[in-house]
C-alpha cells in the first residue's frame, strides 16, 4: 500500500516498508555487495513512473548522463560502462528516489548505529575476528595482509560501511555537520552521549582525513564568527594543529603516520603526479577528454582510489566532471551547503560520496525531502525553545 502526503504543495509517495529498507541500505556493504540498493530504488521509480515529478533541470541532467553512458558503451566494454555509471552517478538514482518520498531520515539514530557498528567491528577485528573474513574488506589472494593497515604496530583500523576507514569517518563527520546544522538553527544542541560515541568512532577509525574534517566540525560547532573571542579561539586552534602536524610532526613521533608531515607531503606530491598522468594519457585520444579513459575490463577501472575528483575526470571526462559540478551547483541551497562542502572536501582524498552510504546521503541532501525536513524541524523546535525561555 502507498500512503500519500502533501509537502510544500508536492504530492509524494511513501510505502511503509521502504522506511526500514532504506535504513538497511546503509549497512549493505557488510554483505559484500551494494547492488540490491540500486535495484530497490530503480524498481520503486519504475513502479511509480506515472507519478514521478521532474523539474526541467532534472530531465536535462538525466539526459546528459544517459548520453555519456551511451558514448561510454561504444568506447569501453559494457560491464565497465555500467560499473562507472553506478559508481559515479548512482547518487542521482537515490536523489530521484528520495525526491519522490515524504521521507525524513533520522540522522541522529543513523549516526548512533553507524558509530556502534564501527566500535563493535574495531573490537572484533583486533581480538577474535580476522578482517579478511568480513565482506566489507578488500580481498587479495596473493598476499594475505596486502590491505591491512595498522597503527602503532598493533591496532587494525575498522573499515565499516564505507569499506574504507577514510570514507566511513567522512560519513560520520558529515552526519555530525548535518545534525549540528539544524540543531543550531533550532537553538538546540546535539546530545552529549551521541557526540561522545560518534567522536570515539571517528578516533578509532584512524583516518587523517577524518581527523581534519572533525577539527573543522569542532570549529563550526562553536560558531567561530559569532564574536571576536570565538574567532580568536578558532584561528588559534587551527594554528596549533598546523604547528603540531607540520612543525612538531606529532604523527611521526607517535607512530600515527596518517597525520604525519611526511605522509601529508607524500599525498600532495602523489596527487600532483596523478593529475599529470591523466593529462598525459588524454593526449593520445581527443575522445578521452569528453568521456574519459577507455576501459576494456572492469578490473582496470579507477574507482575506490585516493583522489576522487581526479578519478572522476579520468573515468568520465569533461562531460562527467562538468555534469557533477553542475549538479552540485543547482542542487545546493542554504540547508545543504555545509554538508555538501564536507563531501567535496573529503573527495580530495577518498570519495565518500561515491560509496553506497555516501550516495544515499548525497541523494537525500539534494532531494526536496531533506529541505522540507530541516524547515519543519527548525520551525517546530524553535517554537519549543522559545517557550522554554519564556517559562524560565
Amino acid at each position: 500500500m502507498l500512503s500519500f502526503s502533501t509537502i510544500s504543495g508536492q504530492q509524494l509517495y511513501q510505502p511503509r516498508i521502504i522506511i526500514g529498507v532504506t535504513y538497511a541500505m546503509f549497512f549493505l556493504p557488510y554483505s559484500g555487495t551494494s547492488i540490491p540498493a540500486y535495484i530497490i530504488a530503480l524498481l520503486f521509480l519504475v513502479v511509480n513512473l506515472a507519478h514521478l515529478r521532474f523539474k526541467a533541470i532534472d530531465a536535462v541532467i538525466l539526459s546528459v548522463i544517459l548520453v555519456w553512458f551511451i558514448l561510454k558503451c561504444q568506447q569501453s566494454s559494457l560491464a565497465s560502462a555500467v560499473t562507472l555509471l553506478r559508481y559515479y552517478f548512482g547518487f542521482y538514482i537515490f536523489y530521484l528516489f528520495f525526491n519522490n518520498l515524504s521521507f525524513k531520515l533520522n540522522f541522529e539514530k543513523l549516526l548512533f548505529w553507524i558509530s556502534v557498528v564501527v566500535i563493535i567491528e574495531a573490537f572484533l577485528i583486533n581480538t577474535i575476528l580476522p578482517p579478511n573474513l568480513l565482506p566489507n574488506y578488500p580481498k587479495n589472494e596473493m598476499v594475505e595482509d596486502a590491505f591491512k593497515t595498522q597503527i602503532l604496530g598493533f591496532y587494525q583500523r575498522p573499515y565499516s560501511i564505507g569499506t574504507n576507514s577514510s570514507i566511513t569517518s567522512t560519513i560520520l563527520v558529515l552526519l555530525l555537520f548535518c545534525i549540528e546544522e539544524y540543531k543550531q538553527k533550532s537553538g538546540l544542541k546535539i546530545p552529549r552521549k551521541l557526540l561522545a560515541i560518534a567522536t570515539f568512532a571517528v578516533v578509532i577509525l584512524g583516518s587523517g582525513v577524518g581527523y581534519i574534517l572533525y577539527l573543522l566540525y569542532l570549529i563550526y560547532r562553536i560558531n567561530p564568527f559569532k564574536n571576536i573571542l570565538r574567532t580568536i579561539i578558532s584561528i588559534s586552534a587551527v594554528l596549533v594543529v598546523y604547528v603540531l602536524l607540520f612543525v612538531v610532526d606529532i604523527g611521526a613521533a607517535g607512530g600515527l603516520d596518517k597525520i604525519s608531515n611526511v605522509y601529508m607531503s607524500f599525498l600532495f606530491d602523489f596527487k600532483a603526479a596523478q593529475i599529470d598522468d591523466t593529462l598525459t594519457a588524454f593526449k593520445s585520444d581527443v575522445s578521452f577528454w569528453l568521456i574519459g579513459q577507455k576501459f576494456d575490463d572492469p578490473k582496470d577501472l579507477i574507482i575506490w582510489s585516493d583522489f576522487a575528483w581526479e578519478n572522476l575526470f579520468y573515468c568520465t571526462g569533461l562531460i562527467g566532471f562538468i555534469t557533477t559540478i553542475i549538479i552540485f551547483v543547482v542542487k545546493t541551497n542554504r540547508f545543504n551547503l555545509i554538508p555538501l562542502i564536507i563531501f567535496a572536501l573529503g573527495a580530495i582524498h577518498y570519495g565518500a560520496m561515491y560509496s553506497l552510504p555516501g550516495q544515499l546521503l548525497l541523494g537525500y541532501l539534494f532531494a526536496k525531502s531533506y529541505t522540507n525536513f530541516v524547515k519543519e524541524y527548525v520551525k517546530k523546535n524553535s517554537r519549543k525553545s522559545a517557550l522554554r525561555v519564556i517559562e524560565a
